[in-house]
């Protein structure tokens, strides 16, 4: 005879990765979580997004969890407590973890878990603060026995949709190789104003085909105009991560 089980939805969820991901993802949680628990939502509306802001220590007016009470009494409109999902954008929180504003933000949500239910969206994009904030999320949380789940979208697949993009916008065919090595940027931590700066002026020098000599020919005889537009100690991480390539600039046969 067989027995039925009951289907377990975590209530708490950590999204890593871009944020229109992020939101269709949170979207379709909440979805299921609403046709499954309906008694977890009372309110105008079944959840609401709110960024909760950085403000340095220093700073002795940190208003974000008054903000974030207003917010949740507007959603519940005629009821007591808000009760359902807030989206949190904890992207200002970003190697800001240890700080106690945000300890003191997170034992704020804690108390209120009873009503509100929470998707935290985090940017991965630089992967080791990331997972810093992360694991200051979690750690607050299971302290407390508040179950809390992590899903990734993979950077890899993010990063590499986005370096596409940049050369198509710009109209330059670009081999493997060469993708990888604007793909890595992006993982480093740079912006993709830089590594488009850098793909055009690549393509003037060269044209709209690159291939790895074309940048081994460029880096060695110019000076990219990105130094001009990242701080010292950013170019110098250019610097180093142009160096860790320099072995595969020349030499190799590659389709582009």
């Amino acid at each position: 005879m067989g027995t039925n089980k009951a289907i377990f939805y975590p209530e708490n969820y950590i999204l890593l990765g871009s944020s229109d991901a992020q939101k269709a993802h949170a979207d379709i949680i909440i979805s299921e979580m609403k046709n499954s628990h309906p008694e977890k939502f009372e309110g105008n509306k079944d959840s609401f997004s709110f960024e909760l802001r950085y403000a340095a220590p220093f700073d002795k007016g940190f208003q974000e969890l008054k903000r974030l009470q207003g917010a949740a009494a507007e959603a519940a409109g005629r009821r007591n407590e808000f009760k359902g999902y807030i989206v949190i954008d904890m992207n200002s929180w970003l190697a800001h973890h240890d700080e106690e504003y945000f300890n003191k933000a997170l034992l704020f949500l804690i108390d209120m878990s009873e009503y509100w239910n929470y998707i935290f969206l985090i940017d991965n994009q630089n992967a080791k603060v990331a997972r810093e904030l992360v694991g200051k999320v979690l750690s607050v949380f299971y302290r407390d026995n508040i179950p809390c789940m992590v899903k990734e979208e993979k950077v890899q697949a993010s990063v590499k949709a986005r370096v596409s993009a940049i050369c198509k916008a710009q109209g330059v065919m670009c081999s493997l190789p060469v993708k990888e090595f604007f793909q890595e940027l992006l993982e480093q931590g740079f912006k993709e104003n830089i590594v488009a700066a850098l793909l055009s002026e690549m393509a003037w020098s060269s044209g709209k085909k690159l291939g790895m000599n074309d940048i081994g020919d460029f880096m060695t005889n110019k000076e990219s105009i990105i130094r001009y537009m990242l701080a010292q100690k950013d170019y110098n991480r250019f610097l180093m991560i142009v160096d860790k390539r320099k072995e595969c600039w020349y030499g190799e046969k590659e389709a582009v």
